[in-house]
């Protein structure tokens, strides 16, 4: 049972996370302030050397709302939001997770492979990394930021967030899941 609850904990955090000694640092936590470009957050670090309280620039990096998927501006940043933020050495963020809960833990992006199958009325693709094995059917809600998608425009090279309760510990993974957003180029 251990191996299963490790396997699944590294399934559902890798995706988001970006990958270990890539010199990218992350934290999770609150916004401080945002002033101009500068995000200062203070929470806990996700990885050996992220930090506590961190000032970042976020001038170029995209961000995202995991409850929604949209990507967002400035604007819609404000104190005390709980927020993901992964940064480089120089302190410029490469990406921003807004509305982060540790249950969003089970949110991840994937891209959709060449190999994709439509049935009636759902659709099975494998993620471009080969890691997932996608069906989303006819409860799942599929968007983009302007509304409703319907199964038949899920292509290839699209990249989706996927907003799963639950992935197996096989290879590839099996993910059903209860929505997923487009996101935006």
């Amino acid at each position: 049972m251990l191996r299963f609850t490790v396997c699944i904990f590294f399934l559902l955090f890798t995706p988001l996370a970006l990958q270990a000694g890539s010199g990218i640092d992350e934290t999770i936590g609150k916004v401080v302030s945002l002033d101009g470009d500068i995000l200062r957050v203070v929470g806990e670090p996700l990885n050996g050397s992220g930090s506590h309280t961190v000032a970042v620039n976020i001038k170029n990096a995209p961000m995202y709302d995991l409850l929604t998927g949209w990507s967002v501006c400035t604007d819609f940043v404000h104190k005390e939001m709980c927020v993901r933020v992964a940064y480089d050495m120089d302190k410029n963020a490469v990406a921003v997770w807004f509305n982060v809960q540790r249950q969003n833990a089970a949110v991840m992006s994937v891209v959709v492979s060449d190999n994709i199958q439509f049935g009636q009325g759902y659709c099975v693709f494998l993620s471009a990394c080969g890691k997932f094995r996608i069906t989303l059917g006819p409860d799942t809600v599929i968007s983009d930021r302007y509304g409703l998608l319907c199964i038949t425009e899920v292509l290839p090279g699209q990249e989706y967030f996927v907003w799963v309760d639950m992935i197996t510990a096989s290879n590839p993974a099996i993910v059903y899941p209860d929505k997923v957003v487009l996101i935006d180029d």
